[in-house]
C-alpha cells in the first residue's frame, strides 16, 4: 500500500500533458490570488494570464538567446 501512491502519483504526472499541467499551475495560482484584495487581486491575477501558447513561446525565445 504504501508503494502505491507514489506508483500512482508518477502514472498521473507522466500522464499529463505540458498544457495540461501549465493549466493547473495557472488554476493553482488563480485560486491563491482569490484571498487578495481588490487592487492585489488585479495584479496577481495579471501576472497569470499568459497562454500556454504564449508561454512557451516566450520561454523558447529566452532559452534561444
Amino acid at each position: 500500500m504504501k508503494i502505491l501512491f507514489p506508483i500512482l502519483l508518477i502514472v498521473a504526472v507522466v500522464g499529463c500533458s505540458k498544457k495540461e499541467l501549465y493549466s493547473n499551475l495557472q488554476n493553482n495560482h488563480a485560486y491563491s490570488c482569490q484571498r487578495l484584495k481588490s487592487n492585489q487581486y488585479d495584479d496577481c491575477m495579471s501576472q497569470y494570464n499568459d497562454s500556454y501558447e504564449d508561454y512557451t513561446h516566450k520561454r523558447e525565445g529566452t532559452l534561444d538567446k
